[in-house]
């Protein structure tokens, strides 16, 4: 398993953010080896980073193919980067998992 995870500062509303993240569910999700998605926000209101968004891949061969997949660069150039211009982003192979 392979957690894409990106911090980011999000330019609107934390309703709209919250939106962003619904259809960040809906279009992901239909990429093949898209396993899961999770979105949060920061329990401190001075951390660095306001939001979070986790996607969850089936394997490390799925980083690239989601990379360049057209529902994934169409959400991301469309919706997510130009409301998402202070980020981080990095792929995590999973080497435990408890829960």
């Amino acid at each position: 398993m392979v957690e894409h995870l990106i911090l980011f500062n999000w330019e609107g509303s934390p309703e709209e953010a919250r939106a962003m993240a619904e259809e960040a569910r809906e279009v992901l999700l239909r990429i093949p080896g898209v396993v899961g998605l999770r979105f949060g926000e920061a329990l401190s209101p001075g951390a660095r980073y306001r939001y979070w968004l986790s996607v969850l891949f089936v394997g490390p061969e799925v980083v690239e193919t989601y990379r360049d997949h057209p529902l994934h660069v169409a959400f991301a150039d469309g919706v997510f980067r130009p409301k998402a211009k202070d980020r981080i982003t990095t792929d995590f192979q999973v080497l435990l998992e408890a829960g």
